[in-house]
C-alpha cells in the first residue's frame, strides 16, 4: 500500500506541468496554447496507456508494468529538460511522460484493489488521493526552484528523482 501511495505521489507531477509553462513560454518563445498542447498530448497518451498498461498487467503482472512506467516517466522528464523545440516537448513530455505515467498509474490501483478486497474503495481512494497530493506538493516548491535555477535543472532533477 505504501509503495502505491508513493508511486502515485510521484506521478502527480504530471499535473504540475502548469508550473513550468511561464518559463517555457519565455525560453522557447511559444504561446500559452502551444504549451497547453504539450500537456494535452501527455493526458491523452496517459489515458490510452492506462488501458494498455492494465491489459499488460493482467498478462505479465504489476512488476514489469510499474518498472516500464517508472523508467519512462522519469526518462520523459529528463528528455524534456533537454528538449530544444516544441516538437521535442511534444515527444518528450507529451509522449514519453504520458506513456510512463499511464503504465505506472495503473499498477497501484489494480494491486491495492486485489490485496484489500474488503476495503477496495478505501484503499483505491487513498492511492488516488496521493496522485493529487503529489501535484499539490510541487506548487509551493517548484516556482522558487525555477526562479533560482531555471526550469531545465528543475525538470532534470525531478526526472532523476522519479
Amino acid at each position: 500500500m505504501l509503495g502505491g501511495v508513493l508511486m502515485n505521489f510521484g506521478l502527480g507531477a504530471l499535473y504540475g506541468w502548469s508550473l513550468f509553462v511561464p518559463a517555457l513560454q519565455r525560453e522557447l518563445s511559444i504561446s500559452r496554447e502551444q504549451a497547453s498542447n504539450i500537456f494535452s498530448i501527455a493526458i491523452a497518451v496517459f489515458s490510452l496507456c492506462f488501458l494498455i498498461g492494465g491489459r499488460l498487467q493482467d498478462k505479465k503482472g504489476p512488476y514489469i508494468v510499474s518498472l516500464i512506467g517508472s523508467v519512462l516517466f522519469g526518462l520523459g522528464f529528463v528528455l524534456t529538460s533537454r528538449a530544444a523545440s516544441l516538437e521535442g516537448m511534444y515527444l518528450a513530455f507529451g509522449v514519453v511522460v504520458g506513456v510512463g505515467g499511464g503504465f505506472a498509474y495503473v499498477t497501484p490501483i489494480g494491486v491495492v484493489a486485489k490485496w484489500f478486497p474488503d476495503r477496495r474503495g478505501l484503499v483505491v481512494g487513498i492511492s488516488l488521493s496521493s496522485f493529487g497530493a503529489g501535484s499539490a506538493a510541487l506548487g509551493p516548491v517548484v516556482p522558487g526552484l525555477i526562479a533560482a535555477y531555471g526550469w531545465r535543472p528543475v525538470m532534470l532533477g525531478l526526472g532523476v528523482l522519479y
